[in-house]
């Protein structure tokens, strides 16, 4: 029988990286000009999908990423919506592009977290400059308003985020995003080929890492970001559901919920 105590493994994702290749070839066009544009169009896509994770990747090998960042401040709104025209490639997009950003922004300020670190504009996208807040809570999270619990979206999102933002919130991405801090899950690479099955491995991972069930008094130990989250999750029910689906706790189990203390000590370089 599964023992449900807490299970203290390291987490454990493995996530392969796409290789790089970008030939450039010059021939004769042989396509009608509307092929010829359908053609330019999946290669954008392609590309950048790709350069978030080649971002992400030189910043874990501390190699230079001036060309990816341009690649990424230069294209045009249009062609960024026209790239990530799945939910697959949003989130692998997006949460490859917050993470690569969290690593390149703290290392600027190593020593401390600026009061403004999340909510200020440093990350130069679609040739304009976005936050971190803009990313997690208008395009990954629908508009929702920060500090609602995930219960209340904003009133007022501006043009770009209503673009750009998913159609549906995926509660797996507050077990892919980090924010810097000892207590927020790992970085993995992140492919729109495989998005749910590494999302899976990385809901697994920091569950079974960061909760402890204490069958003798039905109640349970999580982390603090599932009630900053809580309507994201679907509420009590939801995360209960989520525990059972994840086998953190028993089918039958509806324990007691306490809420862990959350480690914000900045840890960079917390890749899987």
């Amino acid at each position: 029988m599964r023992n449900f105590k807490r299970m203290n493994r390291p987490h454990h994702l493995l996530v392969q990286l796409g290789g790089i290749n970008h030939p450039q070839i010059k021939q004769r066009n042989k396509y009608p000009k509307s092929e010829q544009m359908d053609k330019q169009a999946t290669q954008t896509k392609t590309d950048l999908t790709q350069t978030a994770q080649d971002l992400l990747y030189a910043t874990k090998v501390k190699k230079a990423y001036d060309e990816h960042l341009a690649v990424l401040k230069n294209i045009s709104l249009a062609e960024l919506v026209t790239a990530l025209d799945t939910p697959e490639k949003q989130l692998s997009f997006w949460i490859n592009v917050y993470n690569a950003f969290i690593q390149i922004e703290f290392a600027k300020t190593p020593n401390h977290k600026p009061k403004d670190f999340f909510t200020r504009k440093c990350i130069p996208i679609a040739q304009t400059i976005i936050s971190f807040d803009f990313i997690e809570h208008g395009i990954l999270r629908r508009s929702k308003f920060k500090y609602s619990l995930g219960y209340f979206n904003k009133l007022f999102p501006n043009r770009m985020e209503k673009m750009l933002r998913v159609k549906k919130v995926d509660y797996r991405i507050h077990f892919a995003l980090n924010c810097g801090a000892r207590s927020c899950p790992p970085i993995a690479f992140y492919t729109p080929e495989k998005i749910h099955e590494q999302l899976d491995l990385a809901t697994t991972a920091y569950l079974e890492s960061e909760s402890i069930y204490h069958p003798e008094n039905n109640s349970i130990e999580i982390a603090k970001l599932m009630f900053w989250f809580k309507g994201d999750f679907g509420g009590k029910k939801g995360v209960w559901h989520m525990l059972r689906q994840f086998k953190i706790i028993p089918p039958e189990a509806s324990p007691k919920i306490i809420y862990r203390t959350y480690d914000w000590t900045l840890v960079l370089d917390n890749f899987s």
